[in-house]
């Protein structure tokens, strides 16, 4: 889901005030945190402990669409090859925090200037931001068209049990389709988040989206990475260690033989389904779990949760991801 630009003018005109700014202010890395409270117990220092295990999950992403279509789960959501490159950038800023290029209104077009990536937690009571609860009916979190903030609706808070994707939550395939089709795999603060995220940095918004697995594994090579879900999909699988996956020129070949089946071609439609039955039979129904390299430590890139600065400190992770607090044409 994604909001009006006005809430990053109501969000800057809040801060400004210095009474509200240092109570509602926090960051992990480069991720900013506003209106999340302050303290131990705080939305905000849940946030701090969560944003470094997202970033070591994403280390385990990072490292599967290394494999490309080795991976059943990078060739089931992204098809290609040719896609890795693009799908590694959008993993690793959101890991990283990378700086998010904003584009001006009023600017020349394409000018953007660069903001730390900004999560705002939704409070009745915060005048400015109790609109939102409104616009947050039925979701965990929101995404905004053309700005650097996500906001955390109160049914993000409702998944304290469900932070991470479970390997139990990993659907079956049966006929090269999911079963369930669903997307209780993402529906966890991991999946909200990357989701989210993955809206930001691709920039893709307003667009009509794919949630369940079997469509986005439909989606062609292109349309895939134009699809947050896919990305969210793909990172939570990786990370629940799922091991069945639609083929999806197994299910293109069904597609185009429905066309086929139209015209009375029985026998090709028969004889297509007796081997996918057939190759469904001989693959064990439990594989093993694609085994990933374990990174270096990188303990050094924490600071202690809890407090205004702790959390993710990502400076080092991705050459040339930093601020330089000046404006950036967009390509």
């Amino acid at each position: 889901m994604y909001l009006h630009l006005s809430l990053l003018l109501t969000l800057i005109g809040l801060l400004c005030q210095p009474s509200l700014a240092q109570e509602n202010r926090a960051n992990s890395g480069w991720y900013e945190i506003l209106y999340c409270g302050a303290g131990p117990d705080s939305k905000a220092a849940k946030l701090q402990t969560f944003l470094p295990q997202i970033y070591k999950k994403l280390l385990l992403v990072l490292a599967d669409v290394k494999q490309g279509v080795a991976s059943k789960a990078f060739r089931a959501y992204f098809k290609t090859n040719d896609n890795i490159a693009y799908v590694e950038s959008i993993f690793q800023q959101i890991a990283a925090g990378s700086p998010v290029q904003v584009p001006i209104e009023g600017a020349p077009s394409g000018f953007t200037v660069p903001y730390s990536p900004m999560m705002v937690c939704v409070d009745p009571t915060t005048p400015g931001v109790n609109y939102l609860q409104e616009q947050c009916k039925g979701v965990t979190a929101a995404s905004n068209d053309n700005t650097q903030i996500v906001v955390l609706c109160d049914l993000f808070w409702t998944l304290t049990d469900r932070v991470m994707p479970r390997s139990s939550e990993c659907p079956k395939v049966k006929y090269n389709k999911f079963h369930p089709d669903d997307h209780r795999l993402v529906q966890n603060q991991f999946g909200a988040f990357v989701h989210e995220f993955a809206h930001t940095y691709t920039g893709v918004w307003g667009t009509h989206e794919t949630y369940q697995p079997t469509a986005a594994v439909k989606l062609s090579a292109k349309e895939s990475l134009r699809n947050p879900q896919n990305f969210a999909l793909y990172a939570a699988s990786v990370v629940a260690e799922c091991t069945k996956y639609v083929n999806p020129k197994r299910l293109r070949d069904n597609e185009e033989l429905k066309l086929e089946l139209d015209e009375g071609d029985i026998d090709a439609a028969t004889a297509l389904t007796n081997q996918i039955i057939a190759e469904e039979a001989a693959d064990p129904t439990e594989e093993d779990a694609t085994v990933l390299d374990t990174p270096p430590p990188l303990m050094e890139m924490f600071e202690p949760a809890g407090n205004a600065t702790g959390g993710i400190n990502l400076g080092e992770l991705i050459p040339g991801t930093r601020r330089d607090g000046g404006g950036k044409r967009r390509a």
